[in-house]
């Protein structure tokens, strides 16, 4: 089952990559995190080893033994009347498989479901006359299924299905994807790494009059580091890696600049480190004790391209708070895409098990 699942990923992949330039494409819902450490962090989350089941939307091959049985939800606005809501589940195959020829051990698959809506509100629709023509609705909804398992002894597979479903008032479009990552844990979990390709896919039906687009496909990258003896952890990720340059313009803005012989200044081109650091995205957490964590993250491309000359405020940046209680995990994070208007998200993970009895788990695999 599971090499049926990766080789059609790989068809949907191969299909997309053909007529696909990266960092466009249909259904924006796709690039819409759906867990507050992920928007804290800039909005990319690859690689962290915890129990945080909501973690393995971000990345398929997340999906671990821990999460069995676990519940998550999310709650947010992307931007003023622009609302989400995401849940997801996972639970563990009953079929074992061999991990290594010989030693003994097995593995059973991981199993997980998701679901996300998007809704743009209601808004005042007008024909091409400018006459009224009341109201319209517009949203997105995404479906899915993925499924993990362990192919050595720290490295990990996981393969996500996924149908998204879009209206935009009179207009109705669908379209499949699937999303390939693997991930590697290191000795005592210090350092961590993770690779995923998401949203490879196409449009099956097309908007009324338009023609087909393509989904929004990005190749990520990420390392993770928890140091010993210290409350950190670091997370940080190359994203968009198909596409070279991401900037929107080629040329800085000077905001109006006048030289000394009273003439504008003349822009000047992106160079190799401005399109380099459009890439990164960085995410840091500070344990503050085993119930309390505070997170920070600064994402370059969204601060270069949404931020104002006149005004940069805090774009690109993203802060969360999160902490354990009996018996839920909460975290609320908050990012601002440009000056004034932040997206806010609201995370509470639910373990069933917690309220019967206490299970011993891992440390880094019992970490929040």
């Amino acid at each position: 089952m599971l090499k049926r699942v990766l080789l059609f990923g790989v068809f949907l992949g191969a299909v997309a990559l053909i007529a696909q330039t990266g960092g466009t494409g249909v259904f924006r819902i796709l690039d819409i995190p759906m867990h507050s450490r992920a928007l804290a962090w800039s909005g990319y989350l690859v690689t962290q080893p915890n129990a945080d089941v909501l973690q393995s939307v971000n990345n398929p091959a997340l999906l671990q033994s821990t999460h069995s049985g676990k519940f998550g939800l999310s709650v947010g606005s992307v931007l003023p009347t622009v609302r989400t809501a995401n849940a997801n589940f996972a639970w563990q195959g009953k079929n074992d498989r061999k991990l290594f020829k010989g030693d003994g051990k097995t593995q059973r698959y991981m199993w997980g479901a998701f679901a996300q809506h998007l809704d743009y509100g209601t808004m005042d629709a007008f024909d091409a006359g400018g006459n009224a023509q009341g109201q319209v609705s517009a949203n997105e909804t995404n479906l899915g299924a993925m499924l993990s398992v362990a192919i050595a002894d720290r490295w990990r597979l996981g393969s996500q299905l996924g149908m998204v479903y879009s209206v935009l008032g009179p207009y109705v479009s669908n379209g499949v994807y699937a999303n390939l990552g693997c991930n590697y844990i290191g000795r005592d979990s210090v350092i961590s790494f993770g690779l995923v390709l998401k949203n490879m896919g196409t449009q099956v039906i097309a908007y009324r009059n338009a023609g087909r687009e393509p989904l929004p496909f990005n190749a990520q990258m990420a390392v993770a580091l928890s140091p010993k003896h210290m409350p950190l952890k670091f997370h940080i990720t190359a994203h968009s890696l198909q596409r070279w340059d991401l900037t929107y313009d080629q040329y800085v803005d000077n905001g109006g600049q006048i030289d000394l012989n009273g003439k504008p200044v003349v822009p000047q081109e992106v160079g190799f480190g401005g399109k380099l650091f459009r890439h990164l995205a960085i995410g840091t957490e500070l344990a503050l004790g085993q119930n309390l964590g505070i997170l920070f993250g600064y994402n370059h491309q969204r601060r270069m391209e949404m931020a104002t000359s006149e005004r940069r405020g805090t774009s690109g940046f993203g802060f969360g708070l999160k902490f354990r209680m009996a018996k839920v995990d909460i975290t609320y994070s908050s990012a601002s895409y440009f000056p004034g208007q932040n997206s806010n998200q609201f995370s509470l993970i639910v373990d069933p098990a917690r309220f019967s009895k206490k299970r011993n788990l891992p440390a880094h695999q019992n970490s929040f």
